[in-house]
């Protein structure tokens, strides 16, 4: 809404708003009487708003028709320039598609206009082609808007007379370009808008450089700039860009290639080992407030798009395709701030990142919409280590020796104590006692072919794995075939507690198919369970022979006094064979014994190198052991690596051994070995895997089994490794409009610059209220340029911030 001023310093002002209208009435009816020209609300709005209401309610209950839809925010101002030609200009809002507007002159004479349909946007003038002169000085305006549903609505209503033109100097005296606020009352609330293109220069601009600056001693300065570093790039320089802040922070280029296909104007190419130099840009050698901004366009995952030396004050860059924002203060680490959105899509995008250490927030915008923000270090604290580092643009920290974050040999039992005990395990030395044992070469021995003594598909074959037979299940027309103990066995006994079946197997024949399987069933004197399933092939290949050991322990299944063991298979037919042989049963009155984890000694188990390595042994229960080394911090490294030797003694096909990181909830292993066997000492082998960039923390996971407390496996010679994070690559692809200033921009001020640019325009800039403050001075220097040159640079008339004194 317009503000009332005085004669021959005031614009009209029409404003259609989404909830209501402006409707514009005069301060006088008649045009002798007139000298103001002013477009204001008549009325008490509550008393509108209720008419409205009132009417809204009415009209649903007579007419089914729906009200029309809300009409959008448009804001025109009217004047007249020097030489008498009448203005029409879209100040604010919304384009302003379907419009018509009525034009009434002093002698009476009236001209209308039909619906014109021609877009308007803001800076752009309506076609009023009318000029006023002695005789013809005054005249009223009427504009309404169309909505998609054929209504109409004032937006603008005001008289105008030779009087009326811009606020500031005499008309004579007004230079280009063309600089007001939106409601020409140059208060605290409004916008600063510079047109560039009413500016007539020596050349044909292709672009205008607006550079803002504020004074706060008076009109004529000195005047501070808005902006630290300002390029544009939209002159071809081979070997110094020019910084049009005035702050004369001119870049030297280093092979970037200048091209005319900028965002706005020209611009510079980076090709991956190009960059340009910049000076240090802040009056402080610590930096306070800063924010960032340049359009960029690339299809790169990776590269450093502007940085003062990352690990001393911050980096710009794209890490996966997203932005990352890198800042460091003298006290505490390097954090990035890292953005979801991906800019690598070979697109034009606006990004723009600030810090303000009062908060200690980094907040990333990407085409004038927040992407993340987050506090990356205590409130209050300063960017940088203050020795006022140079800058680059395009230019990454490179390669980095690889360096050592954590390694260890095991030597001392302070390193043993920092992996943490995953399971309760319990018991002692176990004493087995051979129960039955059943080799099938003189006869089923303790067993009995079939479910129920019957011989289907059981047979004793000579494939075997010692002496002359084995016993051989197949499958055959569906029914499962099976062998099971004779005679029960009594287990309800002190002197049983665990029970291991301990036996030899290998599957063969041309039938099996994944899925088919065979099993162990036990029989706890009420029901059959099933303790063991293999199921094809499970890693396991045709032909071979296979040591299994299982244990069934007291604390989880009945010992009944007629416990049985069945052997039974479900696969295909004929073809699907399965061999068992050496069938040991054995029992302990003992609990299982709980596993050892330890500095081993080269008594146990000779080390990679030095006097020890770490590992465990025993027979032990739950099925695995499983430590953890707490966690270890990797979040300032990138292409992270784990280097581990491993090891194993005296150990059989039941073992198991394995190291692994967790990646979420996720334990992903390094190495496994899942068949471990070895007659003595097993040569140490190095393994090596990459860690995934995403985590901050490295925790490992030692995991084994072992059936004997002769049975060890271990690892030695731990060593982490990672390329310190100082900075990403170089960038490819383009960097245009390159800005820095010494405040953090408000949200509105991002998204109105995107706005400004998004189209590759120039025509206009726009600083919002949220960045002056009363008692300051602005102007705007405007600088033409044709892709070659520069015209002269024209300053804008000054413009003095005052205070809102209208309602709340």
């Amino acid at each position: 809404m317009s503000k009332p001023g005085k004669c021959h310093d005031t614009i009209i002002y029409g404003d259609a708003t989404e909830k209501y209208v402006w409707f514009g009435a005069m301060k006088s009816t008649t045009f002798s009487d007139n000298c103001y020209a002013v477009s204001e609300v008549i009325g008490a709005i509550i008393l509108v708003l209720i008419a409205v209401g009132a009417f809204a309610a009415i009209y649903s209950q007579v007419f089914p028709v729906k009200l029309p839809g809300p009409e959008p925010h448009v804001q025109l101002a009217g004047y007249v320039t020097n030489t008498g030609k009448v203005v029409l200009e879209h100040v604010g809002g919304v384009p302003l598609y379907t419009y018509k507007f009525r034009i009434e002159h002093k002698n009476g004479t009236i001209s209308m206009s039909s619906i014109i349909n021609q877009p308007i946007q803001i800076g752009e003038h309506l076609p009023v082609n009318e000029t006023l002169n002695q005789t013809n000085n005054e005249i009223k305006i009427i504009v309404w808007n169309i909505g998609k549903d054929g209504s109409e609505q004032v937006i603008f209503d005001g008289i105008l007379t030779p009087e009326d033109y811009p606020p500031g100097p005499t008309p004579s005296l007004l230079p280009d370009p063309m600089f007001l606020s939106t409601l020409r009352t140059n208060t605290s609330d409004e916008d600063l808008i510079c047109y560039g293109i009413t500016i007539h220069p020596n050349i044909v601009p292709l672009t205008f450089i607006y550079n803002w600056s504020a004074s706060t001693t008076g009109p004529t300065g000195p005047y501070t700039p808005l902006t630290a570093l300002l390029l544009p790039f939209d002159t071809q320089q081979p070997f110094v860009v020019k910084d049009y802040s005035g702050n004369k922070h001119n870049g030297t280029v280093h092979g970037a290639t200048w091209i005319n296909t900028g965002k706005l104007g020209g611009v510079y190419q980076y090709n991956g080992d190009d960059f340009i130099a910049i000076p240090y840009c802040f009056t402080s050698n610590k930096i306070d407030l800063i924010t960032v901004e340049a359009w960029i366009k690339t299809n790169q995952s990776s590269g450093t798009i502007l940085s003062y030396n990352r690990s001393n004050y911050w980096e710009l860059a794209i890490e996966d395709g997203c932005v990352k924002w890198s800042t460091t203060n003298s006290s505490e680490d390097t954090v990035d701030v890292i953005g979801s959105k991906l800019v690598n899509d070979n697109l034009s995008h606006l990004v723009a990142v600030t810090y303000n250490s009062n908060s200690g927030y980094c907040s990333i915008y990407i085409d004038g919409r927040l992407d993340v923000s987050q506090q990356a270090h205590t409130p209050g604290k300063l960017l940088g280590s203050g020795n006022s580092p140079s800058g680059t643009i395009g230019k990454g920290a490179g390669p980095t020796a690889r360096t050592t974050i954590f390694s260890t040999s095991f030597e001392t039992q302070e390193e043993k104590n920092t992996w943490v005990e995953q399971n309760t395990t319990g018991g002692q030395q176990a004493t087995w006692t051979n129960l039955k044992y059943d080799n099938f070469n003189s006869g089923w021995g303790n067993y009995v072919p079939g479910s129920n003594g019957s011989s289907a598909d059981c047979y004793r074959s000579t494939t075997h794995h010692e002496g002359t037979y084995s016993a051989c299940i197949r499958d055959k027309s569906g029914i499962a075939s099976s062998f099971q103990l004779r005679n029960g066995i009594d287990m309800d006994s002190s002197a049983y507690k665990s029970l291991k079946i301990d036996f030899w197997w290998m599957w063969n024949g041309n039938g099996w198919i994944t899925g088919k399987d065979f099993w162990i069933l036990y029989y706890n004197g009420t029901a059959w369970n099933n303790v063991f399933t293999m199921a094809y092939p499970s890693g396991h290949s045709k032909g071979i022979w296979y040591h299994q050991i299982i244990y069934i322990n007291e604390s989880d299944y009945t010992f009944p006094t007629n416990m049985r063991l069945r052997f039974q298979c479900d696969a295909y037919g004929d073809n699907c064979l399965v061999y068992i042989d050496q069938i040991y049963l054995n029992a302990t009155s003992y609990g299982r014994l709980e596993c050892d984890f330890n500095l081993l000694p080269s008594s146990a188990l000779a080390p990679h190198s030095g006097s020890f390595s770490i590992g465990g042994n025993g027979d032990f229960d739950p099925e695995y052991a499983l430590f953890n080394r707490t966690a270890l911090d990797i979040s300032n490294y990138l292409d992270v690596r784990v280097s581990v030797w491993y090891s194993y003694k005296n150990t059989d096909s039941n073992d198991f051994l394995g190291l692994y990181y967790k990646n979420n909830s996720q334990w992903v292993p390094i190495f496994e070995v899942p068949n471990p066997q070895s007659a003595g000492q097993k040569p140490w082998t190095q393994v090596t895997a990459d860690i995934p960039k995403s985590l901050g923390s490295l925790i490992l996971q030692f995991k084994w089994r072992s059936t004997s407390a002769s049975e060890y496996l271990a690892i030695d010679d731990l060593e982490i490794t990672g390329i310190p994070r100082s900075g990403e690559i170089n960038f490819t692809g383009i960097i245009d409009e390159v800005k820095i200033y010494p405040r953090e921009l408000s949200p509105e001020q991002l998204y109105q610059n995107y706005l400004c640019t998004k189209d590759g325009n120039s025509s206009r800039s726009v600083l919002v209220s949220e960045e002056i403050q009363i008692d300051e001075i602005w102007k705007c220097f405007v600088t033409p340029n044709d892709g070659t040159q520069d015209d002269g640079t024209i300053p804008s008339i000054p413009l003095y911030i005052i205070h809102y004194g209208g309602g709340g």
